[in-house]
């Protein structure tokens, strides 16, 4: 009997101590597929890291000579850096949000974007029928980002590679990591510290975006309360002396004839009441761009866009205002 005790004790150690093999193996292994898969995730942007994109572009103040505002067909459609090679006193950002409105909130911050020392103030409106209406579905990724605290970007712009290879993924991203050819196209994205998200897509997909956008504007349509609140701010900086230029971002044929059917969007109408504020439009073909998607420009034609929106700039704004 007195040998049973410490049998019994040695016992329990092995037990023990399997318990803790196989949790070690168990850690290791997770250990290892985390690394593995996040290594493989198939939506991997190049650029800066999203987290500190994000967290960088939302914390903007008194920096630019030129912001370039709007949503998403802004935030792809626009680069800054090939702008500034016509316009190279320039300091120009993209302030455009995915899905974005131009709701009071956001035209307030994209004044405080600009220099208030520049001796040259302008912003550019991108405008999209959707950017003008009250949509209640939408989730204003603006909206979101203001409201994180400065803690939580702090952490986003320190943390960004932890945290984007920590990120989220679906079994269906698994695979399409493991096994590329899974992919019928692939979406690449590029951040860039600008602002600018560019996309490019091979092969270019279908024109998705035209069925979405038919949806919406069945249950909302261009808001003339948020037209009024542009036209209202935009008279509010050129009274300040801040050129405002506006500007109908490209898409592609059918999303243009689509909007003008259904969107509530007069662009005649709008032009007119821009200009009464103070504003210069720019005419820009809508449908002279290639979108991948239907809405959004493909990189190769951002690049295009915005060489020679910068080139019109430059014209107009060596010509001067017109009497």
């Amino acid at each position: 009997m007195a040998h049973d005790e410490p049998c019994g004790r040695s016992a329990g150690c092995r037990r023990t101590s399997v318990v803790k093999d196989r949790t070690v193996w168990t850690l290791a292994l997770a250990g290892v597929l985390i690394v593995v898969m996040g290594s493989l995730r198939p939506d991997k942007p190049r650029g800066l890291y999203p987290k500190r994109y994000w967290a960088r572009k939302i914390s903007w103040r008194h920096c630019a000579d030129a912001v370039a505002t709007g949503d998403s067909r802004v935030l792809g459609g626009l680069s800054p850096a090939q702008m500034a090679r016509t316009l190279p006193d320039w300091r120009i950002l993209n302030y455009g949000f995915a899905s974005n409105l131009y709701i009071p909130e956001y035209l307030e911050a994209v004044e405080q974007v600009l220099d208030p020392e520049s001796s040259v103030k302008v912003i550019l409106l991108g405008i999209t029928p959707h950017s003008l209406t009250e949509d209640p579905d939408v989730t204003n990724q603006f909206s979101r980002l203001k409201g994180l605290s400065r803690m939580q970007l702090h952490v986003d712009m320190c943390l960004a590679p932890v945290l984007n290879f920590l990120d989220y993924m679906s079994f269906r991203d698994a695979l399409h990591g493991l096994f590329p050819s899974l992919h019928e196209g692939r979406t690449e994205k590029e951040l860039f510290a600008d602002g600018w998200l560019a996309y490019r897509r091979d092969p270019p997909g279908e024109k998705r975006e035209l069925k979405k956008y038919y949806r919406m504007y069945q249950k909302n349509r261009v808001s003339a309360r948020m037209v009024e609140d542009v036209n209202r701010y935009v008279a509010r900086w050129t009274q300040a002396g801040i050129h405002v230029y506006g500007f109908l971002m490209p898409s592609c044929r059918e999303m243009v004839e689509l909007e003008e059917t259904y969107s509530g969007f007069d662009q005649a109408e709008f032009v007119a009441g821009f200009e009464g504020a103070g504003g210069v439009w720019v005419d820009v073909d809508p449908a002279a761009y290639d979108s991948f998607d239907g809405s959004h420009l493909q990189k190769d034609a951002a690049v295009a866009f915005s060489r020679d929106l910068a080139q019109r700039l430059s014209e107009l704004e060596r010509d001067g205002p017109k009497d």
